[in-house]
């Protein structure tokens, strides 16, 4: 069993030592097996070991149960048998162990220049050539660390950097074998069998304005009209018909590409509006909740329930306040107003655009359900839901949950369309465009799961209601 410092400590040895993982787990002392040696280097790529270099107690710990030098001079190789530098066979000797560990540190690329003065200049800017290859293509602490692929790129980097860096120097420095090297450069020439795809998830990640993860966009890309295909199918520059692709293929192809959907939880949160001013009335029944403490946000058919409330941005030098109705059949927004200002005209006028969107009658009303806020408990908001044929509904005090459809919309509208985008510069009448669109958007083009991955106008329609 190894402990954490000891498994850092490995780590620092493998990219220090130039080897392969196989060449390091037979050669070098104190290391583990290949499988293990693997696991631990993809932990290390997810941030859950950082390679550093093992402390002295360690070591002294592992010599003094039996790892020490002349335990593992005497311990046989897991596979093959490897030239020592005395001439014999078998395991290698401390001293080729020494070097082995020691041969890719930058600092010691230059150890071997040669010295003639014209030849070791060249020697000079080739290895310069190679370290700043490398040092582009992963950062590398040394070539060690790189896998073939990136050798190869490292190498033609190099080579195209100078002209005197010739291909013998570079299998040499990278300790990649020619044939390994001219194998790499046939198969990256080679068309990319996932390029269609690529082209496809790109364009629907872009489509959604950075809101989709690889889950929406693999049923984006299954959604469409016509006979769907397999990826491995797909024709270049084919950007219309379905395509079949799992999850964990999209997955890739979006940490590939870079392509990472905005979080909301990544957003430092602001202090929240707040428009509750006390008990002004008496508040109507929680008609969504239930006798066990649950809520009930569905609704049978269009205008039937509908919930709202207020949201705020804050924007490049002010601040703009919506104020929405989404019905909770399947969270169409019904209407929508944005404001400079949290005032009576905002949420009544949003009100008013609602009932004459909807005509509630008298035999069938429609609930309109918000939080405490000053604004709902006025006299004008009870009339305008009286004469409208809207019954009231009212949060509890200080509980959020309460109105979470409401609050759910808002959070899917901060993340998919507000949050990590520049805002600087924007007019409240650029913003409110923006909006708009993005409103649209969710409506017509959003794919909702709970939906069976249909956007909420297909859904309607497909159920015979007007959208």
């Amino acid at each position: 069993m190894y402990t954490k410092e000891e498994r850092e400590g490995i780590l620092w040895e493998f990219h220090r030592s130039g080897l392969t993982v196989r060449q390091a787990c037979d050669r070098l002392r104190l290391f583990p097996t290949r499988r293990n040696l693997y696991r631990w280097l993809r932990m290390e790529g997810a941030g859950e070991l950082v390679a550093t270099e093992m402390p002295d107690r360690v070591a002294r710990m592992h010599c003094a149960h039996g790892e020490g030098s002349a335990a593992y001079a005497n311990r046989r190789p897991r596979g093959g048998r490897i030239p020592s530098s005395e001439g014999g066979g078998g395991r290698p000797g401390l001293a080729d162990i020494g070097r082995l560990a020691e041969q890719t540190d930058w600092r010691d690329w230059g150890a071997d220049l040669p010295e003639d003065p014209a030849e070791r200049a060249r020697m000079a800017e080739v290895k310069l050539a190679e370290a700043l290859a490398v040092l582009d293509v992963l950062k590398a602490p040394g070539p060690g660390s790189l896998t073939s692929a990136e050798r190869y790129r490292a190498g033609q980097a190099a080579r195209e950097a100078s002209p005197l860096v010739r291909l013998a120097d570079v299998c040499g420095t990278l300790s990649i074998p020619k044939s390994t090297y001219l194998g790499q450069r046939a198969r990256l020439s080679r068309p990319d069998p996932k390029g269609p795809l690529r082209a496809r998830v790109r364009a629907s990640f872009e489509a959604s304005g950075g809101a989709y993860g690889s889950e929406s966009v693999t049923a984006d890309l299954r959604s469409g009209e016509g006979e769907p295909v397999s990826w491995r199918d797909l024709g270049e520059g084919d950007m219309d018909t379905p395509v079949v692709a799992s999850e964990k293929v999209v997955r890739a192809i979006m940490a590939e590409e870079g392509l990472v959907a905005r979080k909301a939880a990544e957003v430092r949160r602001r202090a929240r509006y707040n428009s509750y001013r006390g008990e002004l009335a008496k508040r109507p029944g929680n008609l969504p909740l239930r006798e066990d403490g649950t809520h009930d946000f569905s609704a049978p058919a269009p205008g039937v329930l509908a919930v709202t409330d207020v949201t705020e941005f804050a924007l490049d030098g002010f601040k703009a306040y919506l104020s929405p109705a989404i019905d909770c059949f399947d969270g169409w927004p019904v209407c929508w107003r944005l404001s400079a200002h949290p005032d009576r005209e905002l949420m009544v006028g949003m009100l008013r655009d609602l009932v004459a969107e909807v005509r509630p009658s008298e035999g069938s009303p429609l609930v309109v359900h918000s939080d405490g806020g000053a604004v709902y408990m006025t006299d004008e908001w009870a009339r305008v839901c009286e004469e409208g044929h809207v019954v009231r509904s009212m949060s509890r005090k200080a509980r959020s949950p309460d109105n979470a459809r409401c609050e759910g919309f808002f959070g899917t509208l901060k993340s998919d369309f507000f949050d990590h985008r520049d805002w600087s510069g924007v007019t409240f009448e650029e913003f409110e465009a923006a909006l708009g669109e993005y409103i649209e958007w969710y409506r017509s083009k959003k794919l909702k799961k709970g939906l069976g991955w249909k956007t909420i106008r297909q859904h309607r329609v497909d159920l015979g209601y007007a959208a």
